[in-house]
């Protein structure tokens, strides 16, 4: 059973390690995301089929890619087993802080002082490492401004609807996540028949802050499909 991982916003899939360390004895993959092109949800989810296995797989979704995840699960893929979601959302997490965000100049707003206690507050928890601050700063400062503006847009318009699903699936809630509420999940309830909750003491980025717990909670969907 491979593991696909799907990353958030940025795309990148490096802010992945930590997890991925947890999972070396494991069959894994990141699909990043495509740096150029149109960021809209259809265009996205074909540069993700391209690069599936055509195998048996499980996809781990993180905040951005949920939706990927759960659109891909619509179209019954003979090879998708099951998914993971993490911290993530079916419909905008915020609408009003998305719209002023795409308008901001992400990129200077990096240099401001307290840039990085910002961060922490926001994405990485209080007690995050100085490693993975600059990691995440890093990655952050690579990335093209209108690449950031795009997918934000994108989030502002998205929207899903289906059937009800019944592939297996877990969610992972992050319980001090200041980006995507507590009631995010109930959306994922509505269309997914089979899906299970379990939920951590972290910030969004649940899966950079606690990656061990992360990965047992992943390494026991696999156990389900063995």
């Amino acid at each position: 059973m491979k593991l696909v991982l799907l990353p958030g916003m940025d795309g990148t899939g490096e802010l992945f390690s930590s997890v991925l360390k947890q999972l070396q004895e494991y069959d894994t993959q990141v699909i990043p995301l495509p740096q150029s092109g149109s960021q809209d949800y259809p265009n996205i989810i074909t540069h993700i089929k391209s690069k599936l296995p055509c195998y048996d797989f499980i996809l781990i979704a993180e905040s951005f890619s949920g939706i990927l995840a759960a659109e891909l699960a619509k179209e019954h893929l003979p090879n998708l087993k099951g998914i993971v979601f993490v911290a993530t959302f079916l419909s905008p997490p915020n609408a009003a802080l998305l719209s002023v965000a795409s308008r901001l100049p992400l990129k200077s707003m990096l240099k401001v002082p307290f840039a990085k206690l910002i961060q922490k507050q926001l994405f990485l928890g209080k007690s995050a490492s100085s490693s993975l601050v600059e990691l995440f700063q890093s990655i952050l400062e690579k990335l093209p401004s209108q690449l950031l503006s795009a997918r934000l847009k994108t989030m502002q318009r998205m929207s899903f609807s289906s059937e009800c699903l019944d592939i297996p699936c877990i969610y992972i809630q992050a319980l001090s996540d200041r980006l995507v509420p507590p009631s995010k999940y109930n959306e994922f309830q509505r269309y997914f028949s089979n899906i299970s909750l379990v939920k951590f003491e972290g910030p969004h980025f649940i899966l950079q802050t606690k990656p061990k717990e992360c990965a047992n909670v992943i390494i026991s969907s696999i156990n389900l499909h063995r």
